[in-house]
């Protein structure tokens, strides 16, 4: 029995002076996140090439509200 306490102090982790790393739970980053009003929406435009063919621009956009899609060029 004494030797199992023995070898139980040579195995125990020393913390003497180590701080170890505070650990951040997903709750806590969700937190940090700052809170955006506008809608992320993806703007597919159709334009007409010089030969007659059709090309598709897409790009996102952040709108405050889907009405004002037609002021997005």
């Amino acid at each position: 029995m004494f030797f199992f306490e023995v070898a139980f102090d040579i195995f125990a982790p020393q913390n003497k002076g180590v701080d170890m790393a505070k650990q951040q739970s997903f709750s806590d980053k969700l937190k940090k996140k700052k809170k955006n009003d506008l809608i992320s929406v993806k703007f597919i435009k159709a334009v007409k090439t010089t030969s007659g063919n059709y090309k598709f621009n897409e790009k996102f956009v952040q709108v405050e509200d889907l009405n004002k899609m037609s002021d997005v060029k």
